[in-house]
């Protein structure tokens, strides 16, 4: 279930900054060799590395059911905090270019009555 839910993670990374194929297959390499390592390592300090059919069981079933009960309620909840976070940045940008631009314009014109000055 923890594999999925870090999966569903780079699901909605994906659906809030789309990215190309390239980035995504790397995405996807990385994710599964974490995965596979932590796995492998769970099952050498659990099982003393041996394969066991209800480990693999266990983890398909965990995987089914996060998929069918969890999954769609995960990407909800966290592409919507995601999307507000980026609503709320933007914001924060606008204001702070605005906010930016007074200040220039506002410069500009001392500038220029100091160049008047100086002439």
């Amino acid at each position: 279930m923890i594999a999925f839910a870090a999966y569903d993670g780079i699901r909605v990374v994906r659906r809030i900054f789309p990215h190309g194929i390239f980035m995504i297959s790397l995405e996807d390499l990385v994710y599964w060799l974490v995965i596979s390592l932590c796995f492998f390592l769970h099952l050498c300090q659990v099982n003393n590395g041996k394969i066991r059919g209800y480990v693999l069981l266990g983890s398909l079933l965990g995987a089914w059911i996060y998929y069918s009960f969890c999954s769609r309620f995960v990407m909800r909840y966290l592409t919507e905090k995601i999307h507000y976070l980026k609503k709320r940045l933007k914001k924060f940008r606008e204001m702070t270019t605005i906010k930016l631009n007074k200040l220039r314009k506002r410069k500009k014109p001392e500038e220029s009555e100091k160049e008047h000055e100086k002439n």
